[in-house]
C-alpha cells in the first residue's frame, strides 16, 4: 500500500507490524473552518473576527456577558471554546482549569507528485506523514515537552520531525521545507476535553482538546449547544464534566490521538 515507505526504519527502527484503518480520513482545516463559518452566519450567527476578549463580566457569582475590545456584549450564557488560550480566559471569570498550554508544530515541504494515499503515523518515533491535495509532504509530531504560549515555530522540531520523517520516506530526504507553523493545545492530565458547567453559572466550557478537537469539535458542539438549550447535560459527555478531578473520575484517552 505504501512501497516508499523503509521497513527497516533506517536502520534503527524496523517496522514489525501495522495497524490499518481503511474509514480513516483527513480534511483541510482552513477549509472546514470556513465551512462552519459560512453555515453559521447563515443560519443566524454574528461572527466577529479579529476582536479581543479582555474580560468576563461575574455579577452575584453568574456570568452575564464579555468585555472586548470593540465594547461590551451582554449575554446569558458564554462558552468559552478558545483551545490554549482556555486558561487565559477562563481566568478573566476566576476560573481555574486543569490544562496545561502546549506547542503543536508542523511542516511541509515542496510539491511532489502523489506519492501517498493516506496517513502514515507512527507512534515510536513519534511522526506523521501524509500528502496534502497541492502535493505538499504534511508532516506533524508530538506536542512540545514543555508549556508555552509561544507560537514562533522551533529549528529544533524541524531538524528532529524531517529525520524521523527521513527514516520512513527516505526518498524525501532531499525535500526542502517550504513552510512551518505553530498551534497552541490545552491538554488536561487525562488528555480528556473538559465539557459542560465551569463553576461560575453562566459560564461554560470546551476546553481541554489536546490534539485531537478537529475530529470530535462535530459532536461536541452539537451536543454542548443541547446542554446550553435545555439546561441538561446529555450523557455521552458527561464523563468529560470540569468537575471530574475533583470526584477523581478521570477519563484516560491519551491513546486516541494516534501521536504520544
Amino acid at each position: 500500500m505504501c512501497p516508499l515507505v523503509d521497513l527497516s526504519g533506517g536502520d534503527e527502527l524496523p517496522i514489525l507490524g501495522a495497524s490499518f484503518h481503511p474509514p480513516g480520513s483527513f480534511a483541510r482545516h482552513d477549509a472546514v473552518v470556513w465551512g462552519y463559518a459560512t453555515a453559521a452566519t447563515r443560519r443566524g450567527v454574528q461572527v466577529h473576527p479579529g476582536i479581543t476578549v479582555t474580560g468576563i463580566d461575574v455579577v452575584a457569582g453568574r456570568c452575564v456577558g464579555v468585555r472586548t475590545d470593540a465594547g461590551p456584549v451582554a449575554a446569558g450564557r458564554v462558552v468559552s471554546a478558545v483551545a490554549g488560550h482556555s486558561s487565559v480566559v477562563a481566568a478573566m471569570a476566576g476560573v481555574r482549569l486543569p490544562l496545561q498550554t502546549m506547542a503543536l508544530q508542523a511542516f511541509v515541504t515542496e510539491p511532489y507528485r502523489p506519492i501517498l494515499r493516506g496517513l502514515v503515523s507512527s507512534m515510536d518515533l513519534p511522526v506523521y506523514v501524509s500528502q496534502t491535495a497541492r502535493g505538499e509532504l504534511l508532516v506533524g509530531a508530538e506536542v512540545l515537552p514543555y508549556t508555552t504560549y509561544s507560537t514562533r515555530s522551533t529549528f529544533g522540531f524541524l531538524a528532529e520531525a524531517a529525520k524521523r520523517t527521513i527514516q520512513i520516506f527516505p526518498v524525501v530526504a532531499n525535500a526542502r521545507a517550504m513552510r512551518q507553523w505553530t498551534g497552541l493545545c490545552d491538554m488536561t492530565p487525562d488528555s480528556s476535553p473538559l465539557l459542560g458547567p465551569s463553576g461560575v453559572d453562566g459560564f461554560a466550557l470546551m476546553s481541554g482538546m489536546g490534539t485531537w478537537g478537529f475530529k470530535g469539535s462535530p459532536i461536541f458542539g452539537r451536543l454542548m449547544a443541547e446542554y446550553l438549550a435545555s439546561g441538561h447535560m446529555p450523557e455521552l459527555i458527561r464523563p468529560f464534566a470540569p468537575d471530574r478531578f475533583a470526584k477523581d473520575r478521570m477519563v484516560p484517552d491519551a491513546a486516541s490521538a494516534g501521536t504520544h
